[in-house]
């Protein structure tokens, strides 16, 4: 099928602010099933804006397909951009725009990655009787909480690299008088060389190239370095408690190695108990591959998963793109090609590097198993003979450097699973190790760690990564999650600690699916830094955005006795 683009279709709001976006579309006349995304990183970029759904191929299948640009970026009006604070609007506006015209036949679908996947949650919610279908790749569910921070620390890597080199060039030209723009965009772009550099800048919320003084450029990097905890306004910017508004059923696609895995996770299981709708509610599907943000390959980090894993060919079937179209034809065009028939949840299951269908998540035959940490650096099934403490000293002017995990900063730090040497060779970080698996043990679901530790700081951060020990040494990390010492009773109940007093602190892992291979080994590593991934606290009982000294803290974790460390992994017994 032959099919038109049209550039820059105005598109109104509610504010008489002007949006545009570009329209593929058949060349024939008449009215379309619809597909709407928007970006804030130029809809002219295909390479991203069709990383998941070329809007060539779906033009050319039958579908009207229209990409907008979000408001006060590349060619939308609307002032200075701030993220996700007018998108609950705007997305809203679009749709039901598009309703009404003549290439639209009123059946919307809505879809995306990363921040166009949040604008695709946000559609649904904003206008649940119009939009019929979603499709929304690792995308972000609670401002707060497991994107900008996790365990109360802040994703410093991630903030401080998405402003300054995504956000922030088109964001310096468009605000800058037109003589100016070349000193301006070349002082930008030397500061995001300078990255390593600059995440050491203290206090953060005077970063120079950020431009303090400048609320034309970059004002929501301050304002989000002043959100210490949860509030009102960290609420309002994502989906949280809006899915029972959702009346789509919604395809989510997610990846183990992701940054957003956590928000994909809690997304899926708010729309199985609120989604507005039967079908929303029942035929909601969720798909976790082995990947990192962004990235559909089947290498990720320092691990080949295998051809099978790649999302050109998902499971020697099909690409992302037919798998999209296939979902949006059965709720869009009414094609009974049974993909509403499919497993409710496909993983990929690492190690055995095989996909998987099963009925739910998280899996109800998966058994939480402790291990438990040893002060002679043993991991085993069973509680320490006697009760004891290994000991470390974290000083936050040299921490423990960034290897690995689902991370999204500048790529000369890998993402995903990714040796670990860096940290075993450092004496700040704790290893405690198993003996060779004697049978193949499958763990698939979410991972949490118990930890029993003291801190001569006024507050500091816990770090736990799970490992896979090849037999050849190689460390690959698997998982891993973060606690700062303040939360432990809860996010909304922050307080500092009692240098020396021994808490409980329990820190999620997030999930995983992962087979550890007969003669491998399990190993844990705990550590209170991982820069710049997180911002560095200072143990002083400063909030690190604000803090200029920095103290070190010598750390302990018990193991044994009444506080017995442990990890506690879900294991899935083999059938049979």
């Amino acid at each position: 099928m032959s099919i038109i683009v049209e550039k820059n279709v105005a598109v109104p709001m509610r504010d008489g602010v002007v949006l545009r976006a570009d329209l593929y579309r058949p060349e024939s006349a008449g009215a379309f099933p619809t597909l709407i995304q928007r970006t804030p990183y130029n809809k002219q970029f295909l390479s991203l804006t069709g990383l998941t759904l070329d809007p060539i191929r779906a033009a050319a299948h039958g579908y009207a397909v229209l990409i907008q640009d979000v408001r006060a970026r590349w060619a939308s009006e609307g002032g200075v951009f701030f993220m996700y604070r007018d998108e609950f609007d705007d997305g809203a506006d679009t749709v039901r725009w598009a309703t009404t015209q003549t290439w639209c036949n009123g059946e919307i679908g809505a879809y995306g990655l990363s921040y166009m996947g949040a604008m695709t949650w946000l559609m649904a919610a904003g206008a649940p009787d119009n939009v019929r279908a979603i499709a929304p790749t690792t995308a972000p569910f609670d401002f707060w909480n497991n994107h900008l921070w996790r365990g109360g620390a802040l994703n410093l890597g991630l903030l401080l690299s998405w402003t300054l080199a995504t956000i922030g060039p088109s964001a310096r030209a468009r605000n800058t008088a037109p003589a100016e723009v070349p000193a301006a965009v070349s002082a930008l772009i030397d500061a995001i060389d300078g990255f390593d550099a600059w995440s050491k800048h203290a206090p953060m919320n005077t970063l120079p190239p950020a431009l303090p003084g400048d609320s034309s450029f970059v004002p929501f990097f301050f304002e989000i370095l002043k959100q210490n905890t949860p509030n009102t306004f960290t609420r309002s910017l994502l989906m949280n408690d809006r899915h029972g508004a959702v009346r789509a059923p919604a395809l989510i696609t997610a990846g183990w190695h992701d940054v957003l895995l956590d928000g994909d996770l809690a997304h899926f299981a708010a729309m199985k108990k609120r989604g507005a709708a039967t079908e929303a509610r029942e035929k909601t599907r969720l798909i976790i591959g082995p990947w990192a943000h962004g990235m559909f390959q089947h290498v990720v980090g320092d691990v080949d998963f295998g051809f099978r894993a790649n999302g050109m060919f998902l499971d020697m079937r099909e690409d992302l793109t037919a798998l999209h179209l296939r979902w949006f034809d059965r709720w869009l065009a009414g094609k009974e090609n049974g993909v509403d028939q499919e497993a409710r949840v496909k993983i990929f299951v690492q190690g055995a590097n095989r996909w998987r269908d099963e009925s739910d998540w998280p899996l109800a035959r998966a058994a939480d198993t402790p291990f438990f940490l040893a002060s002679d650096g043993e991991l085993g099934g069973a509680p320490p003979a006697h009760a004891a403490a290994r000991s470390y000293r974290y000083d936050p002017s040299d921490p423990c450097p960034t290897a690995g995990g689902p991370i999204l900063m500048p790529l000369t730090y890998p993402r995903g699973p990714v040796d670990q040497r860096t940290w075993l060779q450092r004496s700040d970080v704790l290893a405690f190790t198993s003996e060779p698996i004697e049978a193949d043990m499958e763990v698939t679901g979410h991972v949490r760690a118990i930890l029993f530790a003291a801190t001569t700081g006024k507050d500091t951060d816990w770090i736990v990564k799970l490992c896979d020990v090849h037999p050849s040494g190689a460390t690959i990390s698997v998982c891993d999650g973060v606690l700062r010492a303040r939360f432990r009773n809860g996010f909304d109940r922050a307080a500092l600690v009692e240098p020396g007093a021994v808490n409980e602190y329990e820190i999620a892992l997030s999930a995983t699916s992962m087979v550890f291979k007969r003669g491998h080994r399990l190993r844990v590593l705990v550590t209170s830094s991982d820069f710049p991934r997180y911002d560095r606290n200072p143990n002083t009982g400063e909030w690190p955005s604000e803090a200029v000294r920095f103290e070190p803290a010598q750390q302990q974790i018990f193991c044994g006795g009444d506080r017995c460390s442990r990890i506690i992994l879900p294991i899935v017994k083999a059938a049979g």
